[in-house]
């Protein structure tokens, strides 16, 4: 447009108005066209005011999309759009049912940071890179935590903050297009029992560790107070030495004393 068409239903099957499509930098579009009996394919970069020809359709994304109403849960097919985002992004994900060693379930909490390499390899390679990514990081920490125990899962949680911590997840990514940047461990969820009982112990380890700091603070204050004591009693005794020494120094002089006298009488 701005264009008038008269609908000739001899000539024309079928006139649509619609608006043209506006793309900002940050964004994209595929596009399909068909000549005759092959199809081609494009990426149409923003920023840009696109009109398709009338041969061509635009590619429509169908993928996992977050519930709004529990973060780090994903519904499929709840995200549709055809306008593709070219900046680096992040998911927060939940990954359910992990079991430790010790038949422990747990819930862990991660935030994944991603960005798009390769439109083409994404296109050619997956429909949903978002479910890919939640069954690969599920994959990883479900082998982390099965060779730990709860207690050892716990004390070892830094690892889930380090991307060397999740092979399949990287893999996964360069296959498909996509570069994992980061992840960032969230925390996790034990059962309301489980967790109650690591509370309790956790509770009583802390307990158990101020009374033990309190018991060597009081030690070393006797300590303290004994050493101070050891040194007055050193100190007193060397008075009393030195003022029995000089009562007998003086008591000696005064023997002495007496002697010459009587020598002189």
């Amino acid at each position: 447009g701005p264009q008038e068409m008269f609908e000739n239903w001899l000539l024309v099957e079928d006139i649509q108005v619609k608006d043209a499509m506006t793309l900002d930098a940050n964004h994209v579009l595929i596009v399909y066209k068909q000549n005759g009996q092959e199809i081609t394919r494009r990426v149409v970069r923003g920023p840009t005011l696109f009109i398709p020809d009338a041969q061509e359709w635009i590619h429509d994304f169908d993928w996992h999309g977050c519930d709004l109403s529990n973060l780090g849960r994903w519904i499929p097919h709840a995200h549709k759009f055809t306008k593709l985002s070219n900046v680096p992004s992040q998911i927060y994900l939940n990954v359910r049912d992990v079991r430790t060693n010790d038949d422990t379930l747990l819930l862990v909490k991660l935030m994944v940071f991603y960005e798009l390499s390769d439109i083409e390899t994404m296109l050619n390679y997956t429909h949903d890179p978002i479910a890919d990514f939640i069954n690969a990081v599920s994959s990883d920490i479900i082998a982390i935590a099965s060779q730990m125990s709860y207690e050892e899962f716990l004390q070892q949680t830094h690892q889930l903050n380090q991307l060397a911590s999740y092979p399949q997840l990287t893999s996964r990514a360069d296959r498909i297009g996509f570069k994992i940047k980061k992840v960032f461990y969230r925390g996790y969820q034990a059962s309301s029992a489980l967790q109650a009982t690591h509370d309790e112990a956790v509770e009583k380890r802390t307990k158990l560790k101020l009374y033990r700091e309190e018991e060597e603070q009081q030690q070393h204050l006797q300590e303290f107070k004994l050493k101070r004591e050891k040194k007055r009693t050193k100190l007193k005794q060397e008075m009393e030495r030195k003022i029995q020494e000089h009562t007998q120094e003086l008591e000696r002089l005064k023997q002495d004393t007496v002697i010459v006298k009587e020598k002189l009488i």
